[in-house]
């Protein structure tokens, strides 16, 4: 045991080191995989996007919808889809990936649209829930989806596994 100039006991680094890794590496529950991640989570640089104009009316994939709009997620071709009914409305998207024993931010971004009352779509390239390995080795890939105010709320939001 090492001893401070006080002579109360004293923890060697080394080993707070190696306790700090075992929890950190502590198994995530079977609920979180289920669920998905916090929305809140580690910042990843924010890919922004024009939405191109057009798309289907009704998307096949989870949509999140409020008084400013609609966005949806679509897993073949992995679209983002949205049409605002407020001026300045987007839609939020977060792509997290399993890495063995947690989710993690990947990729992150907004999908915007010009026109008021017509829909658009951003067409992004994610990894599928069965790409094995991912970019973090691991395999698993989850999609969330919101729809945004101009003033940056974002109150309704929806999470899927791309398994598209």
């Amino acid at each position: 045991m090492v001893r401070n100039i006080m002579g109360r006991a004293r923890i060697p680094g080394a080993v707070v080191a190696a306790l700090m890794l075992v929890c950190l590496a502590a198994p995530a529950s079977s609920a979180a995989a289920r669920s998905g991640p916090p929305a809140a989570a580690a910042v990843a640089a924010t890919e922004y996007n024009q939405a191109v104009l057009g798309g289907p009316v009704h998307s096949t994939g989870p949509c999140a919808e409020s008084a400013a709009g609609e966005a949806c997620f679509q897993m073949y071709g992995d679209q983002v889809y949205l049409v605002a009914n407020t001026a300045g409305a987007y839609a939020r998207w977060s792509n997290y990936l399993w890495n063995g024993s947690s989710w993690q931010l990947y990729r992150q971004g907004e999908c915007s649209i010009s026109v008021v009352g017509t829909w658009g779509h951003c067409n992004k390239d994610f990894y599928e829930d069965s790409t094995s390995p991912n970019a973090y080795g691991s395999q698993g890939s989850g999609i969330r989806v919101a729809i945004c105010t101009a003033s940056g709320n974002c109150s309704a939001e929806t999470w899927t596994r791309n398994n598209g």
